[in-house]
């Protein structure tokens, strides 16, 4: 279970400490603009009442460079403010305490508040830290961030699944077996990340960490295909070390809101999709296995109707 320590050099300050990633320092009003939208989207996709007022004032506030890892801890753990944000995966690789092993990547509006929120309920189930890397999409208007992060993202997921059914079974997934044993690592040849959006760039590296075993990763919206193109680059690279391929074919990967293909060999993995969930559907591969839930609609959240409940979902997953 991993215990970072709050105050690690790298981190954000907490509220009030003159934070240079604060709404009011020198962002420009498209900027606040574009933050603000983003907060209230994700007040109505994400369960934010599982959030302290403390936590809920420092989201709202705080806005996080693309990568940035918040490292969420179950309800109550670490006091009123159990957050603690990381500028990328070198800072909290770097950090004391054990092994982040759990992350999660949400969608919609793609704000600090929905990641946390949603990385909120994954802790409380296991019991543990969960990191929320942020997409990083909220620096663009609504529609702009559809097409970048649906149609586009969307639309790339399924060339990856032409291109599988062409090329045969494992397709552009399968490992060459000339790859050398041991090749690359987090910082070596293996690190091949280009073309990756910020969040699937920084999963990907920390499934190259030789001294982690992630064991679960979860998704919501277009974060789930996040963590397909992250996987996809995994499965698809001859410099990546056999071992990290490995462990991450042994990792738990639960998608929410979205039905993505995945490289040959992820077995370990359930999608859920509401039965009433038409945006979600548009971008998903109805063909692949996933579970279908009656009465929901595309939003976590519990206050609303027709909310797909993650936290029943969860309860049905293995440890």
């Amino acid at each position: 279970m991993a215990t970072v320590e709050f105050g690690f050099p790298g981190a954000f300050a907490l509220p009030g400490s003159g934070l240079s990633g604060r709404l009011g320092d020198a962002a420009t009003p498209l900027r606040e603009v574009a933050k603000r939208r983003n907060v209230a989207l994700d007040r109505m996709f994400y369960d934010v009442g599982n959030l302290t007022p403390e936590e809920y004032d420092y989201m709202v506030d705080v806005i996080s460079p693309e990568g940035t890892i918040l490292v969420v801890w179950p309800s109550g753990k670490k006091g009123p403010v159990g957050i603690k944000p990381f500028t990328g995966d070198d800072t909290l690789r770097e950090a004391k305490g054990d092994v982040l092993q759990r992350f999660a990547i949400a969608g919609v509006g793609s704000s600090d508040l929905g990641a946390a929120a949603f990385a909120r309920t994954l802790a409380d189930h296991y019991r543990e830290p969960v990191g929320a890397i942020i997409a990083g999409y909220g620096m663009v208007d609504l529609m702009s961030e559809a097409l970048g992060g649906w149609f586009v993202l969307g639309t790339a997921n399924r060339m990856m699944r032409a291109y599988h059914a062409i090329a045969g079974r494992d397709g552009p997934f399968q490992r060459p077996r000339s790859a050398p044993f041991g090749a690359g690592s987090a910082r070596g040849p293996a690190d091949r990340d280009a073309g990756l959006t910020t969040d699937s760039a920084t999963l990907y590296r920390l499934l190259l960490d030789d001294f982690r075993t992630v064991r679960s990763v979860a998704g919501h919206s277009k974060g789930c295909l996040s963590i397909a193109f992250a996987l996809a680059r995994l499965a698809g690279n001859p410099d990546v070390p056999p071992t990290a391929l490995d462990r991450a074919r042994a990792m738990r990967v639960l998608t929410c809101g979205a039905v993505v293909d995945l490289p040959s060999g992820f077995d370990n993995v359930c999608q859920y999709l509401g039965a009433l969930d038409g945006f979600g559907a548009m971008n998903s591969r109805l063909w692949l296995d996933h579970v279908l839930i009656p009465q929901a609609w595309h939003h976590l959240n519990t206050d609303l109707p027709l909310h797909m409940d993650l936290a029943g979902i969860l309860a049905c997953e293995p440890a």
